[in-house]
């Protein structure tokens, strides 16, 4: 066991110094850091004016967002598994003279150290929790549920992963049984909408009625942040203490049944180092593939378009192999259905918009559009460097536009908004999309997309800001004179303006040599 916490100790050490000697990864923990305070510092000295939100509201969104990570993680486990270790672990503590159960312990807490550092995020919500009536003390408490939550998560991946590892009929049970625990809550939610017709009343039945508390780690951790932060202390210890008992359990369990896990867990961990090298190299196409597992579905072949569209039906023939929707995905339908409700209950969109914005900014980068420039096909193609950036991108904004007017024609529509709000609300998201795609190509035209370069990432990040804020400014101010419509129709001309700025500037990217590709080959 020293051999295990020595190696614990000598990681933090290392991961210290590593941070350190690279500025890139300091200024941004700096940056977290400083926003990390200032959100602390808002909700101790600056207390919330305005009247209290239902309770019942935060209830909803707290089990909504840990049934989310539920999903995932069992989706995860039925597929290629949690990667619990490391290949350095792989190469050394596998062929060591250790006692199996205690490198597997140790994998555990590994697993449990990143589930904590993952919910830091809670911090930034200090000042929409405060909205409640939560100072910092109520958002340590949501912040150790949801701690608690994610860890119980890892561990129960894990054992799901063991246990249906190559066996078909298992995976598909395992989330038989994950969907039977949320069809008492359904069944109850469809019987009382057709007596009330009241979403407001219906959220408010199911957050209180037992259907939803007794379901194991969502129910229970949105129950007991609720009891501590109403003062039920002796309610809320024992919805906690139950998800601590299911923990210490799922861990008995684990190093007494399987004692011999090595083969279990290496494919997982070979997988997500190998996808780490393929990133890390800049082969975004190759990271992509890693893992994938699933057999491609062929029901059509060859691609209806010439030229620069041909790129275009590419891209359609990809999306229609890996979904029979198309672009709604799994992860798309997931996204609507959390930002419908998140809307209804809220009885904004604004918000939902911008928090989607900002998924955006993140998830961009993995367009069918900005991968195809890792491939030479799209150099070869004797066409206009613009059109073929138009054909390229065609698909990531017929996906956009579609999720947009789903996403915002559902949610006007129950909130009763006029047609034009709503479609102004569809205009300011697509358009953003139309945005960092080309700030993406910008980039791209004057560093050459070094993929592995931390700094560019934040610059990228601070770029965006600095793009979007002259519009952002210009909408406040209008909002204050002519209302919300104007101020959304403002920001959507300045994202379409930035946009086209931001192309004609790298309107040279696809005859720029020194691409990611071509490094490849030299």
């Amino acid at each position: 066991m020293s051999a295990l916490i020595y190696i614990i100790r000598k990681s933090f050490k290392n991961g210290f110094k590593e941070v350190l000697k690279k500025p890139s990864k300091l200024i941004m923990y700096i940056l977290i850091f400083v926003i990390i305070f200032a959100m602390v510092y808002e909700s101790i000295f600056s207390p919330y004016s305005g009247a209290y939100l239902p309770f019942f509201w935060l209830t909803g969104a707290l089990f909504l967002l840990i049934t989310l990570f539920l999903c995932y993680s069992v989706s995860a486990a039925t597929s290629e598994g949690r990667a619990i270790f490391d290949m350095n672990d792989v190469n050394l503590l596998f062929v060591s003279p250790v006692n199996p159960r205690k490198i597997l312990l140790y994998g555990i807490i590994k697993m449990i150290r990143m589930a904590f550092l993952a919910g830091f995020f809670i911090l930034f919500q200090s000042s929409t929790l405060a909205s409640f009536g939560i100072g910092f003390g109520g958002v340590l408490l949501v912040l150790m549920g949801f701690m608690l939550s994610m860890a119980l998560f890892s561990i129960l991946s894990l054992m799901i992963y063991s246990l249906t590892n190559g066996r078909t009929r298992r995976k598909r049970i395992a989330k038989l049984l994950t969907a039977l625990l949320f069809l008492p809550l359904v069944l109850y939610a469809v019987f009382c909408f057709s007596q009330t017709q009241d979403v407001m009343a219906l959220v408010e039945t199911l957050v209180n009625s037992p259907f939803l508390t007794f379901i194991p780690v969502a129910g229970w951790t949105a129950a007991g942040a609720t009891a501590l932060l109403t003062g039920a202390v002796g309610t809320g210890a024992i919805y906690f203490g139950a998800n601590l008992l299911l923990g210490a359990a799922l861990v008995v369990y684990i190093m007494l049944s399987n004692p011999d896990y090595y083969e279990d867990v290496l494919v997982a961990t070979e997988t997500a180092y190998e996808r780490k090298r393929a990133m890390a190299d800049g082969n975004m196409n190759a990271a992509a593939a890693i893992g994938a597992g699933k057999a491609t579905r062929i029901a059509k072949t060859g691609i209806p378009y010439f030229g620069a569209a041909a790129l275009f039906g590419k891209h359609m023939r990809e999306v229609f192999r890996k979904s029979r929707l198309g672009f709604i995905s799994l992860t798309s339908v997931i996204i609507m259905v959390c930002a419908v409700t998140a809307a209804v209950l809220l009885g904004d969109i604004t918000m939902v918009m911008m928090i989607l914005m900002w998924m955006q900014i993140m998830l961009i980068g993995t367009s069918q559009g900005l991968r195809e420039l890792y491939m030479h096909y799209i150099y070869m193609i004797p066409e206009t460097s613009f059109k073929k950036i138009i054909w390229n991108n065609m698909e990531i904004v017929i996906k956009v536009l579609t999720e947009s007017v789903l996403i915002f024609g559902v949610s006007g529509m129950i909130l009763r908004l006029n047609i034009l709000d709503i479609l102004t609300y569809i205009l300011v998201y697509a358009l953003f999309s139309f945005v960092l795609t080309g700030i993406n190509y910008l980039f791209m035209r004057f560093t050459g997309a070094d993929i592995s370069a931390g700094m560019l990432i934040m610059i990228y990040y601070i770029a965006t800001m600095l793009i979007m804020a002259p519009g952002v400014i210009l909408a406040i101010v209008l909002a204050g004179l002519w209302g919300q419509s104007a101020a959304l129709v403002a920001l959507a001309a300045w994202e379409l303006a930035a946009g086209l700025v931001c192309f004609a500037l790298s309107s040279g990217v696809l005859h720029n040599c020194d691409m990611p590709v071509v490094k490849k080959v030299n």
